[in-house]
């Protein structure tokens, strides 16, 4: 074995969006890297494992027996719909966890976990004046709950040293193609997505609400190199807030309409939901992420170049 390859890489959640995406750029990085999704569905072009890892733990067992592997764990009940379903948001977000850290513990090596956290995770008050690393959790949201116990679940186990642990703490990921989700942000992709492509597309929150947003391309890179970093320049606080931007609805439409004009910015229709708003408003408007900067992590230049991204990637003939 070639020692300067880097280690198997297991992506959980890989058949989703940005699991697809980062085993992508993982291939692109490292061609011929061993590569294994776990998720409910099957990868078109990895190994896959098709099984939820909440119910089936001892599926991971064979991935982590042969030596450390690196292992991303994006797999997770979203924001809205951990909303309605207390039960499946703890089983799938907070055991799912608990038992990816077992089965780690088990195998008799020290993998290297990235867990992908939110800024879901704070809340109310504290979310008025600039929020990063050291901010207190306060989440607002049952999702925001089980993404906070998450990051404590791998400071502890890092600490005892069942694992090599980092929390990749991401912003909103804008623009996702595709159909709208069940998480409560869903609306901050359909906001470009749907009105760039002739449609409808409903905003739920007022259009003062700030964000803090970041494309997949930008949140990926993210994630690979935190695979990557030394965990011991992260300390016993394994997690990081990725960077992003601070941006409004009333900005994200500007720009909407830079693209796509007076005619797609007429496609947005203003029906308030009071369950989205209470959770989307509740977030951070302010981002403090100069931690990853000094680790070397990018942000999106702006707005506009997230939504060039997006057509290249998905409008472009």
């Amino acid at each position: 074995m070639d020692p300067s390859a880097p280690p198997p890489l297991v992506v959980t959640g890989g058949a989703g969006f940005l699991g697809r995406l980062l085993i992508g750029q993982a291939l692109d990085r490292h061609p011929g890297r061993s590569v294994t999704s776990i998720d409910l569905v099957e990868h078109p072009v990895v190994d896959s494992i098709v099984a939820d890892i909440a119910a089936s733990p001892q599926v991971l067992a064979p991935v982590l027996a042969d030596g450390p592997v690196t292992l991303v764990h994006l797999a997770s009940v979203v924001s809205a719909g951990a909303e309605t379903d207390w039960t499946e948001a703890c089983r799938v977000n907070i055991n799912g966890l608990i038992n990816l850290v077992e089965q780690c513990r088990a195998s008799g090596h020290r993998h290297t976990v990235v867990f992908t956290s939110s800024v879901a995770v704070f809340g109310g008050e504290f979310t008025a004046s600039p929020t990063g690393d050291r901010t207190k959790q306060t989440p607002m949201s049952t999702y925001g709950m089980t993404k906070a116990v998450g990051e404590l679940i791998i400071d502890d186990a890092t600490r005892k040293g069942f694992i090599d642990g980092r929390t990749a703490r991401l912003p909103t990921v804008i623009i996702r193609p595709g159909k709208p989700n069940l998480a409560a942000s869903s609306f901050c992709s359909g906001l470009f997505r749907e009105p760039l492509q002739g449609l409808e597309c409903p905003l739920p929150v007022p259009s003062t609400t700030p964000l803090v947003v970041i494309s997949p391309r930008t949140a990926v890179d993210g994630l690979l190199r935190l695979t990557e970093l030394d965990g011991a320049t992260l300390g016993p606080m394994r997690a990081l807030a990725l960077p992003g931007l601070a941006v409004t609805v009333d900005e994200m439409l500007d720009t909407l309409e830079a693209f796509g004009g007076a005619a797609a910015r007429a496609l947005v229709d203003e029906r308030h939901d009071a369950g989205i708003a209470a959770i989307v408003t509740g977030w951070p408007g302010q981002w403090d992420d100069q931690r990853a900067r000094a680790l070397g992590l990018q942000a999106d230049i702006d707005l506009g170049s997230i939504v060039r991204q997006f057509i290249d990637d998905h409008l472009a003939p």
